[in-house]
């Protein structure tokens, strides 16, 4: 089942966004297993940070972002942020 991701966390910046991006996925032409779209932009009036994700499966999800996402940053002392998962009842993609 196709899962729909919120994450936001006060404290990320564009940049601290862009350099985890950059280092999560180094050439979009081949994105990660299971992400169907990722989309990103200020959050809480520019005092942080949020990303919206529609994924294949909640496993695919939680295997990126454990297993990339997480370490890099811890790696950049990045802000802690908050994830919600939901399961997709619709979309489409043009």
């Amino acid at each position: 089942m196709a899962v729909m991701v919120h994450h936001r966390g006060a404290g990320w910046t564009y940049e601290l966004y862009k350099e985890t991006f950059d280092r999560a996925i180094p050439d979009t032409a081949k994105p990660p297993a299971g992400l169907v779209a990722h989309v990103a932009g200020a959050w809480q009036e520019g005092d942080g940070w949020q990303v919206f994700e529609v994924w294949e499966s909640e496993d695919a999800f939680r295997a990126f972002i454990h297993e990339v996402v997480v370490p890099i940053a811890t790696t950049l002392q990045a802000p802690p942020f908050e994830s919600s998962i939901t399961e997709v009842a619709n979309h489409l993609v043009p």
